[in-house]
Parts: C-alpha cells; sequence; structure tokens
C-alpha cells in the first residue's frame, strides 16, 4: 500500500454533528469558568481584597463569556 492510500485512512472524515456537539461542550466548560473566575472575585471583593487581583479575576470572566458566547472582546472596545 502507498504512502499516499495510508494517508487517506488516517485523516478523519469531517462530521459536522461531533463538531457541534464538540463546541457545545467547549462553550459549555468556558461558561462554567466564567462563572468560577466570578466566584473568586466576589470573594476577594467581600473580603476588601486586591484591588489589581480583582480586575485581573473581572477581566478574565468577561473574556471567557465572550469566548462562551463567540464574540471577540476587541470589536466590544
Amino acid at each position: 500500500m502507498s504512502a499516499e492510500c495510508r494517508l487517506q485512512y488516517m485523516t478523519p472524515v469531517p462530521d459536522a454533528g461531533a463538531r457541534a456537539a464538540t463546541e457545545i461542550a467547549v462553550r459549555d466548560w468556558l461558561e462554567t469558568q466564567a462563572r468560577i473566575a466570578g466566584y473568586w472575585r466576589d470573594l476577594l471583593v467581600d473580603r476588601n481584597g486586591d484591588l489589581a487581583l480583582i480586575e485581573a479575576l473581572d477581566a478574565h470572566e468577561r473574556f471567557l463569556q465572550m469566548a462562551a458566547i463567540g464574540q471577540d472582546l476587541a470589536s466590544q472596545a
């Protein structure tokens, strides 16, 4: 069997259903991570935590939320 034939057998066949399911799972994961970042930010706020750390978590939460819905933060600025 030639190298080209072997390569054809190893190349995954695109599956729109699998791609969509994976993207949904990733977006769910991003939303979860955004909630976790928000939780830690809120704890820091409640305990008068470091402002720079609070701002970093706030920015990270926004970034994760925008990624989860498929929007670019640069377009929001």
